[in-house]
């Protein structure tokens, strides 16, 4: 037989109202954290792409600068060394600067 309604077990509506709630506040600041991790990452990526490219434009010998990216490579010379400083800029409005001193062995 059944049970009447008033002698069965279950949680009330306050106890599945505050979990509901709860469980929304969990979610929110999780996918919050979720953002800030997103923004970081990509952050990061550009860092290290952008230190990449000063590395590689610094070089006495250079490739293409990918499209959208400013570069300005000045190149100078004193007795037998080469210095070379580069400055690059995103195209998100980044800028790095890179100074290298390239001297030959002897």
């Amino acid at each position: 037989m059944p049970e009447p309604l008033n002698q069965q077990q279950g949680f009330s509506l306050p106890e599945v109202l505050l979990s509901v709630v709860l469980m929304m506040m969990v979610v929110a600041a999780l996918s919050g954290l979720h953002n800030q991790l997103a923004v970081g990452a990509a952050q990061l990526s550009l860092y290290r792409q952008l230190w990449r490219e000063g590395w590689s434009h610094s070089q006495l010998h250079t490739a293409a600068i990918p499209e959208g990216w400013q570069l300005n490579r000045v190149q100078t010379s004193r007795q037998r060394c080469v210095s070379i400083t580069v400055t690059i800029i995103t195209p998100v409005g980044r800028q790095g600067q890179m100074s290298r001193l390239h001297c030959p062995q002897s």
